[in-house]
């Protein structure tokens, strides 16, 4: 319907807006048109007809709407490319639940209304607030989702008074993120003092449902962002390995150090002979890069300090530029060092830059170390780069793995099997973590990813029988169970009356018997022998934490006990023990116990 006399200017509109394709003049002349005589009559029906709906809402008003709170949570899941903002102005233009809605971000300290919709509520936008001030501060300071009502003249208002605001009722909801900041989702009423039950349950609902979509957007973009990096790792092997030169490796490094850092540069500064350096880079260092390069030169590629640094650190350029450098060494010797410019990046980013770059910095060491010396030892020295890299993004796996190749040497001479299979068996427990295929072609001609997937296969349960794996298979699940869970009763009893299987078992039992050989009866005597251990232990290179751990896992407590004993986390007990396995140079528990008191007895 249109309101007589305005044909004129509506049809001038309609063509200004939508062209002159359509014949405007008739449809308009098809239009009813509301005199003033007929206003009223239509202004009492319309009153009618909403007396008649709310009458029929009324019965319904206290029962969430769970059709409205379903397509919330379908739109966060399946429009995860969508920003927050955009969900907010679609439910807000779609669902008139609430007369305003509102969005306020943490910034430099302080909160700032970024995103308003509404009417009257425009010169809020922008608008600061701090943490404890009015309703919006109270709610970001408890963290908790809540509501008010009849808030006209409640003296905390004043803030939205300031900015020509007067809300009656206000819903806030924190919503919390993976980097520790909190968004604050707030919407209300400006007519209403009230809120129904409805009202409450959709604003709840809104609230995760966006608190659920910025997790799952985090985690999908954390997910992807793993993903590309180790297919970039991936992808670098192969191009190293295939024909490992120099110069090839030299410009490898430094593009993928530039692109998936994103850096401001990259560059790689290598140790030709005592007088000479090899310099490659890419991008925009803030400073002279040869000026730099020569620096890097005095700090890790000469022996003036007699310090080997192996691990990446960040330094600051005197242009005040943050760059992490990373050592590329193997065997204790630095080839050169891979600089990459960081800009404008959060601690957990630059964590994530630390990791992926020692990791690259692991393989290009390596990669350098078979372009000069050729492929002598290429599969021992490869195989070594692929386990060390599963270190920086699953130290779990890096251990475990260790531990159950260093069992399987062991257990595989036991068994007498030739020294080539030994090895290929050593190196499918290395490798474990990466997939058959994967393996299959850096190494075509071993039976390495043959060893992990028969091995897989046997620990998983699938439709392989024990008879019908190889002796490398078996080998592998049964190490592998036991570095996992630190029991030979993890094995399954129907398998145990296998002749390997009972091998294993018995090797097992045989390597925990020193310990058991040295328990006391008489408890004078036994503590007499702790402390003797315990001196023992004192003049071992270890850090007092790890002497103390130690000494608590020679007693027998398990790494649960050993945390609750010193007040610490189970995670930290964990590295302790890695470290200590290290510097022992031994691959589990058993062994660490049965060196001290080897260590006891030559001494005494």
């Amino acid at each position: 319907m249109i309101e007589e006399d305005t044909q004129q200017p509506i049809q001038h509109s309609l063509k200004s807006t939508y062209g002159n394709d359509t014949d405007w003049e008739s449809i308009l002349a098809d239009t009813p048109v509301i005199t003033a005589a007929e206003k009223k009559e239509w202004f009492s029906w319309m009153k009618t007809t909403g007396e008649f709906a709310s009458l029929i809402l009324a019965k319904h008003e206290e029962t969430p709407s769970l059709a409205l709170q379903n397509d919330l949570f379908l739109r966060s899941i399946r429009d995860r490319d969508k920003g927050i903002v955009k969900h907010l102005q679609e439910f807000f233009e779609g669902n008139r639940v609430f007369e305003f809605m509102g969005l306020a971000e943490e910034m430099d300290g302080q909160y700032t209304v970024t995103h308003v919709m509404g009417e009257g509520i425009a010169a809020l936008e922008g608008a600061q607030f701090s943490q404890g001030e009015g309703f919006l501060g109270r709610a970001l300071l408890t963290g908790e989702i809540d509501h008010w009502e009849n808030i006209e003249k409640v003296p905390r208002s004043i803030f939205f008074k300031r900015h020509q605001f007067k809300p009656k009722s206000l819903l806030c909801y924190p919503i919390r993120q993976d980097n520790q900041s909190t968004k604050l989702l707030f919407c209300g009423n400006g007519n209403h003092a009230v809120f129904s039950k409805r009202d409450l349950e959709i604003g709840r609902t809104l609230g995760i449902m966006l608190e659920s979509h910025l997790a799952v957007n985090s985690l999908q973009h954390e997910n992807d962002e793993q993903l590309r990096r180790l297919g970039s790792l991936i992808e670098i092997c192969k191009l190293m390995v295939s024909a490992p030169d120099i110069t090839k490796i030299a410009y490898i490094l430094v593009d993928i150090g530039l692109n998936l850092v994103e850096g401001t540069f990259s560059s790689l500064i290598l140790k030709e002979t005592n007088y000479k350096i090899k310099l490659v880079s890419r991008g925009n260092a803030s400073g002279d890069i040869a000026m730099y390069a020569k620096d890097v030169v005095k700090r890790y590629l000469t022996d003036e300090n007699g310090i080997k640094i192996m691990s990446p650190q960040i330094h600051e350029t005197a242009e005040g530029e943050q760059v992490i450098e990373c050592p590329l060494f193997t065997n204790g010797f630095t080839h050169g060092v891979l600089s990459v410019g960081i800009a404008n990046n959060t601690e957990a980013q630059i964590q994530e830059h630390l990791n992926f770059l020692g990791t690259l910095s692991i393989i290009g060491g390596v990669s350098l170390q078979l372009a000069r010396t050729g492929e002598e030892n290429y599969e021992e020295n490869q195989a070594n780069a692929l386990y060390r890299a599963i270190g920086q993004f699953d130290p779990e796996s890096y251990k475990e793995n260790g531990e159950a190749a260093n069992l399987a040497g062991l257990f595989a001479m036991r068994l007498g099997l030739d020294a080539a299979f030994i090895k290929e068996i050593v190196h499918a427990c290395y490798l474990s973590t990466y997939e058959p295929e994967f393996i299959q072609e850096l190494f075509p001609d071993k039976r390495i990813s043959f060893i992990v997937k028969e091995g897989k296969e046997l620990m998983e349960n699938n439709a392989l029988a024990w008879d019908e794996a190889g002796a490398g298979g078996q080998v592998f699940a049964l190490v592998k169970r036991y570095a996992e869970t630190q029991s030979i009763e993890a094995i399954p009893e129907q398998i145990r009356n296998k002749e390997i299987v009972k091998g294993f078992i018995a090797f097992i039992k045989e390597s925990q018997v020193v310990e058991q050989q040295l328990d006391l009866d008489d408890e004078k005597a036994a503590a007499k022998g702790i402390d003797s251990v315990t001196s023992t232990i004192k003049e071992m290179d270890l850090s007092p934490r790890e002497q103390e751990v130690l000494d608590l896992v020679i007693q027998g407590l398990n790494n649960k006990e050993i945390a609750q004993e010193l007040y610490i986390s189970g995670h930290t007990v964990k590295n302790h023990v890695t470290k200590i396995f290290q510097k022992l140079e031994v691959p589990d528990r058993a062994h660490a116990i049965s060196k001290v008191y080897q260590l006891k007895y030559h001494s005494s």
